[in-house]
Formats: C-alpha cells, sequence, structure tokens
C-alpha cells in the first residue's frame, strides 16, 4: 500500500519478494486499527462507533460511568493541563 494524499490517484507500487509479487491492497488492519490508502481515519472511527454499539448493551449503567470516568474523564483531565 502506498499511502498519499496527492491529486495523482492511485498510485500503484510493485514489490517482489523472492519473485513473487505483493499484493496491494486499499486498507489492512494493522494492530486493531485501519490504515487506508488514503490515510483517512473514517473507516476507523466507523469501526470504533460499531464496536461500541455491540458492547454498549452488554453493561450495566454503573460500568457505563465506570468506565467514562476512567477513559474520558481521565484523558480530558490530562490535556487540560
Amino acid at each position: 500500500m502506498v499511502i498519499s494524499k496527492s491529486d495523482n490517484w492511485p498510485t500503484v507500487c510493485k514489490i517482489m519478494v523472492n519473485g513473487t509479487k505483493i499484493e496491494q491492497v486499499p486498507q489492512y488492519k494493522y494492530l486493531g486499527s485501519w490504515i487506508t490508502e488514503d490515510g483517512r481515519c473514517d473507516l476507523e472511527i466507523k469501526s470504533r462507533i460499531g464496536m461500541a454499539r455491540t458492547t454498549q448493551r452488554k453493561y450495566s449503567l454503573r460500568v457505563k460511568k465506570r468506565i467514562l470516568h476512567c477513559y474520558v474523564f481521565l484523558v480530558l483531565r490530562y490535556i487540560s493541563k
């Protein structure tokens, strides 16, 4: 994959490893995050919203509040300093 924000779309890259051509893909998942050839994060945001919707039904309101305090409020407090 070639990641580029230039007007020359699409950029084709030809890579050979031991005589085998490597397939070029428009996107792939790396360490749980989507990497796309245009460098945008739309697919990543949509997939995370989808994961949040599926887990939203599993937990009680008390657990959701604790998660909110742990992940959101602490990060906001860190950023504001």
